[in-house]
C-alpha cells in the first residue's frame, strides 16, 4: 500500500513539474509576442520618422497608409500580448480565450494588409512619384516646410530634383527667380538650390546657375531623389518582411500554446 502511495505521489509531482514547465514555456512565448508587438511598433515609428522628414507634401497620404497600419498592428499586438501574459499567469481561461481570438484577428489582418500592399504597390509607387515631383516643381520655395524637407533630402540622400537636375528648370523656384529678375540679369537658363551641391564648395553659387539645359557641372549631385527614396523604402520593406515572418511564427506558437493552456484550465475547472 505504501508503494502505491509513493508511486502516486511521484506521479503527481512529475505532473506538477510538467505543468509548470508547460506554463513557463507558454508565458515565454506570450512575452515574446508582447515584445514582437513593441518591435513592430518601434519599426513602424522609425520608418515614419525616417521618411516623413522628406515627404511633407499634402499628397502623401496613400504612401503612409501602410505605415499607419503597421503602427496600429504593433500597438494592438503589444496590448493583446500583455493580456495573454496576464491570462497565463493568472490561469484565466477567459483572458486566454480572448487573447487567442485577437491573435487570429491580427494574423488575418496582417495577411490582408500584405495582400493589399502587394496588389496596390504600383499605386503607392505612382503616389510617391507624384509627391516628390510636386514637392520639387510646385511646392519648393512656396511652402517653408517643403523647402526645408527638400533641402534636407537632397543633402542627406546626395541627390538633386525628383528624377534629375533638369526638374528644376520649370519649377516654382525658378519662376520666382524670373519674376525677381535674377535669371535675366545673369543670363542663365535656370537655377538649382544650393542643397544640390556635393559639398560646401566655394563655387557652389556658380555651380547652381545652369547656363544651358542639360549642361551640368560635376559639383552637383546628378541622380534624382526619387530613386534614392525608393531605394531607402525597399530596404525598409525587406526589414518589414523579415520582421513580419518572425512575428508570424511567434504568433502561431503563442496561439497554439495559449489554446492548449486554455483547454487545460477549462478541463481542470470542470
Amino acid at each position: 500500500m505504501n508503494f502505491f502511495k509513493a508511486d502516486y505521489s511521484s506521479l503527481t509531482k512529475y505532473r506538477n513539474t510538467y505543468d509548470n514547465g508547460q506554463l513557463a514555456a507558454i508565458i515565454l512565448f506570450l512575452v515574446l509576442e508582447t515584445l514582437a508587438g513593441v518591435a513592430l511598433l518601434s519599426l513602424s515609428i522609425w520608418m515614419y520618422v525616417d521618411t516623413a522628414a522628406y515627404l511633407v507634401s499634402d499628397h502623401n497620404d496613400k504612401f503612409f497608409v501602410s505605415i499607419y497600419i503597421l503602427m496600429a498592428a504593433g500597438s494592438l499586438m503589444t496590448l493583446v500580448g500583455f493580456l495573454g501574459c496576464c491570462g497565463a499567469m493568472q490561469e484565466s481561461s477567459c483572458m486566454l480565450g480572448t487573447f487567442s481570438t485577437f491573435v487570429i484577428l491580427i494574423f488575418a489582418a496582417e495577411i490582408a494588409g500584405a495582400v493589399y500592399g502587394y496588389s496596390h504597390k504600383d499605386e503607392v509607387k505612382t503616389a510617391l512619384t507624384k509627391t516628390v515631383t510636386n514637392m520639387v516643381k510646385n511646392e519648393y520655395s512656396v511652402q517653408d516646410a517643403v523647402t526645408l524637407a527638400v533641402d534636407a533630402m537632397q543633402q542627406k540622400l546626395a541627390c538633386c530634383g525628383a528624377t534629375g537636375i533638369s526638374d528644376w528648370e520649370n519649377s516654382s523656384y525658378n519662376n520666382k527667380n524670373k519674376e525677381s529678375g535674377v535669371l535675366s540679369l545673369l543670363s542663365i537658363s535656370y537655377k538649382v538650390p544650393q542643397s544640390c551641391c556635393k559639398t560646401d564648395l566655394a563655387n557652389c553659387e556658380t555651380a547652381t546657375n545652369i547656363i544651358a539645359s542639360n549642361t551640368f557641372t560635376s559639383s552637383l549631385y546628378s541622380e534624382g531623389c526619387l530613386s534614392k527614396i525608393t531605394e531607402k523604402i525597399e530596404k525598409h520593406l525587406f526589414t518589414v518582411i523579415v520582421a513580419g515572418i518572425s512575428i508570424a511564427v511567434i504568433q502561431i506558437f503563442g496561439f497554439v500554446f495559449s489554446l492548449v493552456l486554455c483547454c487545460a484550465i477549462s478541463g481542470r475547472d470542470y
